[in-house]
């Protein structure tokens, strides 16, 4: 009988030991599942935002966006920002910037990535353009990041990526392809 009741208190003791673990895991979930909709929720107000400052550019095709759960890419068209093949920022694009900087000083961002891209490279006329469009890719997300900077946003949060031709969204076999993969992208993530 003794040994009968010691089993059962280990038992016991385990069950006691299941549920404080299952409730241990549920309050973590809670916290996980609060923190994912105020990530929502902030992006989807920044998105709002943006959408209110840059409604121009939006409608004439030059800035796209698209929002995941935990993050908000802002595509721009090197046309809007730029000359073709050039890494010197127009006043128009500038002005984008720093409107797009006002805002996410507001905001707290846990990180903010820029990245630029470029089109394919010509290999008909035998030079080695990779590199300077890989160079190019570089100048146009230091460029952009530089510009918002300027306007205060936290510069610890910033990370800038370059790629080249290596990320097309379109063919590079039409202008219009080629025009599409020549942007700058801003990844927006929440901080939490």
């Amino acid at each position: 009988m003794i040994v009968s009741v010691t089993s059962m208190n280990k038992r016991g003791k385990e069950t006691v030991k299941t549920v404080t673990f299952l409730g241990s895991v549920l309050m973590s979930l809670a916290l996980v599942i609060g923190c994912a909709d105020r990530t929502e929720q902030q992006l989807r107000q920044v998105q709002n935002e943006l959408e209110q400052v840059l409604r121009t550019a939006l409608r004439n095709g030059d800035i796209r966006m698209q929002r995941a759960s935990d993050h908000l890419t802002v595509v721009i068209a090197e046309r809007l920002l730029f000359d073709a093949g050039s890494h010197e920022i127009k006043p128009d694009g500038i002005e984008v910037l720093k409107q797009m900087g006002v805002l996410f000083k507001t905001a707290s961002f846990k990180e903010i990535r820029v990245a630029g891209h470029a089109d394919k490279a010509s290999t008909s006329d035998g030079s080695n353009q990779y590199f300077e469009k890989l160079a190019l890719s570089k100048a146009l997300a230091t460029q952009t990041v530089r510009v918002l900077k300027g306007d205060g946003v936290d510069s610890q949060s910033f990370v800038v990526e370059w790629y080249g031709d290596i990320r097309p969204i379109a063919s590079n076999e039409t202008e219009d392809g080629r025009q599409l993969n020549r942007r700058v992208e801003i990844v927006l993530y929440a901080g939490i």
